[in-house]
């Protein structure tokens, strides 16, 4: 008896910790779904936690996870799986609240069954699963509980009656359907409901009476996006808390005078997008409360004077998108505190006298997109901070006074029309902040004066036909609260007259992209408050020496793209200027004054050939200098002397040949030296002595033969080291390496080039310096083979290139040393094989490239030994089958690319092509097509059949090789009482449902056959012969109650049941009933 006791306890202890029990037969893992329990615990858990926790282990929800928790309850989400499969997840939850279970892009098409019996639900969402139908007594056990509803993006014909015992539903969802009729009562059981939407969907009627019992509840109801021509009368009969309708994009071409009359509190309508050509004058006499009210997108040819009398509330109007020619004025009287009226997008000519009279409380008027062609005087009266727009119209003539008192208007877009002036009095006592009349025909700013504009911030009229600026131009008199004019895109040639210093606070002019070809004193003056000047894209050839020096508060100009042939004087608060694009050829000594304001300094694209001493001094700041893609052809280190606070120094683009010793003098504080596309053959040692702060080098493009190894003595804060491009053909010497004096390098770029070896010296290595390169690129070069002196001087390389060289061995043992490596680019090589120990146990790599190589095989068990892995790239190698050891592991982060192999699609590629129709997005795998058989080559393997993948030699016993079968059986029990008790689980996570078990004599006769639900996972067949040997099959029904394929391995020989009398009396058959016992007490217990 105490041995007896000893195995309990030995056999309770084994199965907590392994998390399953297996009975015979059952040596293989599960591979889809598992029974998992929580570790055990000395702690004792507190009587009440104030916080809803997730499960510990997260699988222990699988297929679901717990997202979080809270005092409210779970968050739970179910996705890409089936109904037998999230039972059991939600099965071991069902003793917590759920406050919300999101069931996404599932496999069932019929919910059924009891998935939610037993559990609370606050809000359930089951979107997106293609449902075509619900079984009446699904939601039977939520009707206390759930609140929301969400049944959107399903496939639904009709409205499930099983949504009718939720009676403290408050938000319901059938969007995204494919309802057609919405029937009387159809959501009688709802009393609460509040917010129901039927939108897009395919309904063409709703019969009255279909929101019976919602009546006194709902407050929002969409029906958008359907195809309704009318509605029933008494539709909304007594539908008194209805605010909210919106009934957009649907077949209406006209409505009943008593369509909306029961609607009396309404306060949202939305109409837009049908076929109206008008309303009736009583159609909304009886919905005083509205307050939004569009029409858009309809076929309206005018607005009823009397059709909004009665909506005095009216707070916005859209009539967008409509055939409107003309509008009687009184139609906007009846509704005195508007804030939008949108009438863009129509065919409105003319604006009325009086049009927009008295509408004191509007915040956007649109009047964009129509053919007005005048405003008439007076046409807008006594608006108040609103946004007028009246782009994209044929506007010529605007009358005299046509905007009175328009106080502090924020926009007024007058651009994209064809006015050539604006009278001085068309803004009378107004106001606007504003201002814009981009693209008109405007040649003479003296016709567009803003005199009257007193407030008027921002100023724009460019792409217009201006061709000067004078004193004439703008304003009589100065305004002071204008800081932006943009006058680019016109044909300005002059800027005379001071103009700009009528504008006692302008911050920024914009000029670019004219014709100017000089700015002289008179252009700008001494305005004291100017930051930015824009005159890039222009013809200038001189700026003289009052042109700029006299504003004292420029910050920044932008001179690129001219022809100034001569440096010019800069401001003396200057920080930024770009004269990059010019014809300068020489900077004379002392054009720049002694100043601590510029910073960066921009003359690339010039023609500078040389630079001399002197050149920069006064410079006493500047952090950037840019001499990019000038004629340079040596190191201008006289100039750059002086030069003591420069970080960036740019002499890419030239012609600089030699960089001889100290080549650039005493830059201490230079982070960055570019000197690529220059055609520099030779560096001396110690070419950047004096660097001590250099962190970035590029040398790339240039034509670089070989490096002495002292070349970068000094350099001990690079970091960042580019060489690609050239023509180095090694890294060492007989006894250095180039790298050895770069002790903080980490990025070192050596692609294009002619290495054909790596050797022990080609990267540093010391047992007492800590040298950190982790990113090396060696791609394009002429490397063979990887030998073992390879990885010397690697141990850190986190990122390594090797792609595009004529690799065609990898000896074993050498990247396997790179522990640290993420990622390996060893594509296109000429590499056919990659023997064991190549990549040995590299835990930490992400992405691993493959492609465009001549391999057959790969060590599988080396990649999967890659836990991080992300990405393997297969492709354009010579692969005949695919991996099925891959697969477990294709999960969410981790991508396989596959194309361009000699895939043989027979019987073994059937695992893939099982896992790939369990995918939702199969978009990568498009490429992947067969080479052979004959018959299926070129075939995309996504669109092929699973029948069509067989083994010629083995035809009948295809189901082995299929991926994984429905369901697999665990083991089986014979029971004391004739009885037979079988254990299984689900092996797929396509649509299943229930599953039908049928037990066959030795005649192949059915003997027993039953549907167990899909909550079970084991069954019991009582009453059989002892003495019979059977045969027991499963098989899974879907939701809809097809039956699956069955699989050969979904069937097992059992029996003679008769064994259980002779084992009775034994110690396995004492044993075996009690050991059971104690395991669901110890797991009923832990749970």
């Amino acid at each position: 008896m105490e041995l007896l006791i000893r195995v309990l306890l030995l056999s309770c202890c084994i199965f907590l910790s392994c998390g399953q029990f297996q009975f015979d037969g059952a040596n293989q893992p599960p591979e889809e779904e598992e029974e998992y329990v929580r570790p055990t615990t000395t702690t004792p858990a507190p009587t009440e936690p104030p916080h809803i926790l997730c499960p510990v282990n997260r699988m222990f929800t699988y297929p679901c996870t717990c997202e979080k928790g809270g005092v409210e309850g779970l968050t739970v989400h179910c996705e890409n799986a089936n109904l037998a499969m999230m039972s059991l997840g939600l099965g071991n939850i069902k003793d917590k609240l759920i406050y919300s279970l999101l069931m996404t892009k599932n496999y069932v098409r019929r919910l059924k069954g009891s998935i939610f019996h037993n559990i609370t639900i606050v809000n359930l969402e089951v979107s997106y699963n293609k449902i075509q139908d619900i079984e009446p007594d699904v939601f039977d056990t939520l009707g206390d509980s759930l609140e929301s509803l969400s049944l959107e993006g399903n496939n639904l014909k009709s409205v499930p009656s099983s949504i009718n015992k939720l009676g403290k539903l408050h938000y319901l969802n059938l969007a995204h359907n494919q309802l057609t009729v919405i029937p009387a009562n159809a959501f009688s059981g709802l009393p609460n409901v509040k917010e129901l939407r039927l939108d897009n969907n395919q309904i063409n009627k709703v019969f009255s009476g279909a929101f019976n019992n919602m009546l006194r509840s709902l407050d929002k109801l969409h029906l958008q996006h359907n195809k309704m021509q009318k509605f029933e009368r008494g539709v909304f009969k007594q539908m008194v808390k209805l605010k909210y309708l919106d009934i957009s994009y649907n077949d209406f071409s006209k409505f009943g005078k008593t369509d909306f009359n029961d609607l009396t509190f309404l306060w949202f309508l939305n109409v837009s997008s049908n076929h109206l050509n008008e309303m009736p004058r009583s159609a909304l006499t009886r919905n005083a409360q509205l307050r939004v009210f569009n029409a858009s997108n309809n076929n309206f040819k005018t607005v009823d004077a009397y059709l909004l009398r009665g909506l005095r509330l009216l707070r916005d109007l859209y009539l967008a998108g409509n055939k409107i020619k003309t509008m009687d004025k009184r139609a906007l009287l009846a509704p005195t505190r508007l804030r939008t009226l949108d009438l863009s997008r129509n065919v409105i000519e003319d604006i009325g006298y009086e049009m927009f009279k008295e509408m004191n409380w509007l915040e956007r008027l649109d009047l964009s997109y129509n053919k007005i062609s005048r405003i008439a005087s007076s046409s807008f009266q006594r608006m108040f901070q609103v946004v007028v727009d009246m782009s994209h119209n044929n506007i010529t003539f605007i009358g005299k006074g046509a905007f009175i008192e328009m106080a502090n208007v924020t926009v007024f877009d007058l651009s994209y029309n064809n006015l050539a002036e604006i009278a001085p009095d068309t803004f009378q006592n107004s106001d606007v902040n504003i201002l814009l009349l981009n693209h008109n025909n405007i040649t003479d700013l003296s016709k567009v004066l803003i005199t009257n504009l007193t407030g008027i911030k921002i100023f724009n009229v460019s792409h217009n036909k201006i061709d000067k600026i004078d004193r004439k131009s703008f304003s009589t008199k100065k305004l002071y609260e204008l800081h932006t004019i943009d006058l680019s895109y016109n044909n300005i040639t002059e800027v005379t007259g001071n103009a700009f210093e009528k504008f006692g606070s302008v911050r920024n002019i914009i000029l670019h992209h004219n014709k100017i070809r000089k700015i002289g004193y008179g252009s700008f003056g001494t305005i004291t408050t100017l930051l930015e000047i824009d005159i890039s894209y222009n013809n200038i050839t001189e700026i003289t020496s009052g042109g700029f020096s006299n504003l004292v508060s420029v910050r920044t100009i932008y001179a690129h793209h001219n022809d100034i042939r001569n440096m010019f004087v800069i401001p003396i608060a200057l920080n930024e200027i770009h004269i990059q694009h010019n014809s300068i050829k020489r900077i004379p000594p002392g054009i720049f004054p002694a100043m601590n304001s510029l910073l960066h300094l921009y003359l690339d694209n010039n023609n500078l050939t040389q630079l001399e001493r002197g050149a920069f001094k006064g410079l006493l700041t500047l952090r950037t200098l840019s001499l990019g893609h000038n004629n340079i052809s040596r190191i201008p280190w006289e100039a750059l002397e002086d030069m003591s606070s420069l970080q960036y120094l740019y002499l890419h683009g030239n012609n600089i040949t030699t960089l001889g010793r100290k080549a650039f003098g005493n830059l201490p504080v230079v982070f960055e030296l570019r000197l690529d596309y220059n055609n520099i053959k030779n560096i001396s040692v110690g070419a950047f002595e004096g660097m001590l702060q250099l962190i970035r080098l590029n040398m790339s493009f240039n034509n670089i033969s070989s490096i002495p190894p002292s070349t970068f003595t000094g350099l001990v804060s690079l970091r960042n080291l580019d060489i690609s491009h050239n023509r180095i053909s090694t890294l060492e010497n007989k006894t250095h390496g180039v790298l050895e004096d770069l002790l903080s390098l980490n990025v070192f770029n050596v692609s294009y080039n002619h290495i054909s070896f790596i050797s022990d010296r080609s990267f540093p290595k010391s047992p007492y310096i800590p040298y950190r390169i982790t990113h090396i690129d060696l791609s394009n070069n002429y490397i063979p083979i990887i030998t073992n002196t390879f990885d010397d001087g690697m141990k850190q390389v986190e990122v390594l290139k090797l792609q595009n060289n004529i690799l065609n061995e990898i000896k074993p043992g050498v990247l396997s040393n790179l522990t640290n490596i993420r990622h390996l680019d060893i594509s296109g090589n000429e590499l056919q094989k990659l023997p064991k120990g190549t990549f040995g146990v590299l835990e930490d790599m992400e992405e691993l490239i493959l492609r465009n190589n001549r391999l057959a095989s790969v060590e599988i068990e080396e990649i999967l030994a890659m836990n991080k892995l992300q990405l393997l790239d297969m492709r354009n190698n010579r692969f005949i089958s695919f991996y099925e050891e891959l697969i477990p592991v294709m999960k969410e982060n981790f991508t396989v690319l596959f194309s361009g192999n000699l895939l043989l699609c027979d019987c073994n590629v059937r695992p893939l092509r099982s896992w790939l129709s369990n995918q939702p997005n199969t978009s990568m795998w498009n490429d992947v097509t067969c080479h052979n058989p004959p018959h299926l080559t070129g075939k995309s393997l996504v669109s092929m059949s699973i029948d069509d993948l067989v083994c010629q030699d083995r035809y009948v016993a295809v189901e082995e090789v299929v991926v994984k079968p429905d369901i697999k059986i665990r083991g089986s029990e014979v029971l004391k009482d004739h009885g037979l008790r079988v254990v299984w689980y689900v092996a797929t996570r396509e649509d299943v449902a229930d599953f039908k078990a049928s037990l066959r004599n030795q005649t192949g006769t059915i003997v027993v056959e039953e549907v167990v639900p899909y909550n079970k996972r084991e069954h019991v067949f009582r009453g059989l012969e002892p003495q019979e040997v059977y045969q027991l099959c499963f098989r899974a029904i879907d939701s809809l109650g097809t039956e699956r394929d069955e699989f050969d391995s979904q069937c097992t020989t059992v029996g003679p049941v008769g064994a259980a009398r002779r084992v009775e009396a034994s110690a396995l058959g004492f044993i075996f009933p009690l050991l059971v016992s104690v395991i669901a007490m110890c797991l009923r217990f832990y749970l």
